[in-house]
């Protein structure tokens, strides 16, 4: 008998789900390997828009203010943030603190696609035509899961600390519960557990990035599909009113900052331009194309311009594309109106296509999409197979040879997917210094050299690095600062007044170098080399030394350079 809970994991009628249990432990492990290995090394540095949301989060620590919505930085949902402040709460205050949160959201998020793959394809036609011992629907969540474990996409922003990647876990897991929660097989108590799981996800989706908030529109078509009989009506009110409580501080914080809601949206936008219909078409087709010829060029989102997709999933994502147009259901219709409807943020917007971080929730039905056209191509060959077998029953023993060796061939591509990927990103992309550079790898060394020095010395850090100003409005005791200065202020924890009294560590503006006081001893140094602020500092201070020796260049009178 199939208990409720082995309903989540195994598929009714369903012979192979051991096998398919023990594949998908594997890609777990492969996708937790690399999304956590090396975390304290890669990413190099540590962005300002990473910082940001520590400080945030080292301010609601010690304020105990705890946020649905941080305002400044653009705003942003305040769920991410206040789930990496337990984190620096227990690790302290490094770069892959804030990372790992981000880490195993994705982890989890294959896991929810290997489940939403499986069970949009349930029953899928040409079923009990077995592939290597696996249903058409294991092939094509195991797939789906394989090729997110191991996507270079995914996983770099599986090891940044933005709150986007939140966005595709919840929509996947909000989805499958959905799903489940109409099957005629479970009973109504699992029912109801299942659609108020199904309700909390999406609710809590909307605490995770602005683009998300198209997903009810993806979730209602869904849910009319089943709405044929009372009791699925009575089980999607509770799914909706799950939904809502989960978003509900998010929804009473914009009742009460409506200008919040739409954040920088009008400032990016397509309307904004001076032929919008033109960039609205120019978006699509980078877009599109992004996923195939010419991704991202941000080495913070991307190996600069490499597609978005390794070439041969790209190759399975136009065949089950291709295929997708051609087939009927609910599934096909559902994955479709998915791509349409996330990728209205991103063509909508005028700012820096392609755009790999704004796209994310893309990425979900794409990789399903690929997975399907890999079924269908294993499924071509299959059928392939059988016909010579029967059309030459004597060769049976050579036929049989090269289905192994096909077998083989299939194992082979699926190493060679992970053997690329590590050397793409911890070998290439890693070690490039564009990459070094966009993380602001010479910010993060500065604040661990400052993290060394004698506090009793004061030290002065010169914000020659142009950006918005950052501020922690609840916190008028900190001073606004341009974002650059976040990374130091993160790694030092010098976020606030009092702390940076205590550490012996002022921010300056270039304009303000006046203001250093430095009779007896002291530390000066600027973000960015600049030889005209170099002049101005020896020239306002004559008994200042130089040392380069940190990796940047600092004058200190009376100091010990640590």
């Amino acid at each position: 008998m199939i208990t409720k809970w082995r309903l989540l994991v195994y598929n009714p009628n369903m012979h192979s789900s051991k096998k398919t249990l023990f594949f998908l432990g594997l890609i777990i492990v492969l996708a937790a390997f690399f999304r956590l290995w090396d975390l304290k090394s890669v990413p190099p540095g540590l962005y300002p828009d990473e910082a940001m949301n520590g400080n945030n989060a080292l301010y609601a620590l010690e304020s105990g203010n705890f946020s649905s919505f941080y305002s400044q930085n653009n705003g942003r949902e305040g769920l991410f943030i206040n789930i990496q402040a337990f984190a620096i709460k227990t690790f302290g205050n490094e770069p892959w603190t804030l990372r790992m949160i981000s880490g195993f959201f994705g982890i989890f998020t294959v896991l929810g696609v290997f489940f939403l793959g499986r069970e949009l394809f349930r029953g899928l036609k040409g079923g009990g035509r077995k592939i290597f011992g696996f249903e058409p629907e294991e092939i094509i969540g195991l797939g789906a899961a394989f090729f997110m474990a191991v996507s270079f996409w995914h996983i770099n922003f599986s090891r940044i600390g933005f709150r986007a990647v939140m966005a595709p876990f919840f929509i996947v897991w909000a989805l499958y519960f959905l799903l489940v929660s109409f099957r005629e097989e479970i009973s109504a108590k699992f029912q109801i557990f299942t659609s108020l799981a199904g309700g909390f996800f999406l609710g809590l989706g909307a605490h995770s990035y602005i683009a998300y908030r198209l997903a009810p529109f993806l979730i209602l078509p869904a849910a009319f599909r089943f709405l044929r009989n009372k009791r699925n009506a009575a089980i999607f009110l509770l799914f909706i009113l799950a939904a809502f409580i989960a978003f509900l501080p998010l929804g009473i914080y914009f009742l009460k900052n409506p200008s919040d809601f739409l954040g920088r949206t009008s400032q990016i936008s397509v309307f904004s331009s001076k032929e919008p219909l033109k960039a609205f078409a120019l978006n699509l087709v980078k877009t599109a194309g992004s996923f195939w010829f010419e991704g991202d060029y941000n080495p913070r989102h991307n190996f600069p311009g490499a597609p978005q997709l390794w070439p041969p999933v790209g190759v399975f994502l136009a065949v089950g594309l291709v295929a997708g147009i051609f087939k009927r259901g609910m599934p096909i219709y559902l994955l479709w109106l998915w791509l349409v409807l996330f990728s209205l943020p991103v063509v909508f917007s005028a700012e820096g296509l392609p755009h790999a971080l704004r796209s994310i929730l893309l990425l979900p039905p794409l990789l399903i999409f690929a997975a399907f056209g890999f079924w269908k191509i294993l499924d071509c060959v299959r059928e392939r197979f059988e016909a010579k077998a029967a059309l030459f029953p004597a060769k049976e023993r050579q036929v049989g040879r090269i289905r192994l060796e096909w077998s083989l061939l299939v194992a082979l591509f699926l190493a060679a997917h992970i053997i690329t990927v590590y050397s793409d990103y911890f070998v290439r992309w890693a070690n490039t210094p564009e990459v070094y550079f966009a993380f602001n790898g010479n910010y993060a060394r500065m604040g661990r050299w400052l993290n060394r020095q004698d506090k009793s010395t004061p030290k002065y850090v010169i914000i020659n690095s142009s950006g918005v100003l950052a501020e922690i409005p609840d916190a008028p005791s900190v001073r606004p600062l341009p974002m650059p200065s976040q990374t130091i202020m993160f790694l030092t924890d010098s976020w606030s007044a009092q702390n940076q009294k205590e550490k012996n560590i002022n921010y300056l503006l270039p304009e303000e170098i006046g203001q250093a006081d430095c009779p007896n001893s002291c530390l000066i140094f600027a973000l960015e080399p600049d030889p005209n602020l170099n002049a101005k500092i020896k020239e306002t201070f004559k008994d200042l030394k130089i040392s380069i020796e940190p990796g940047f260049a600092v004058f200190y009178k009376n100091a010990v350079l640590r």
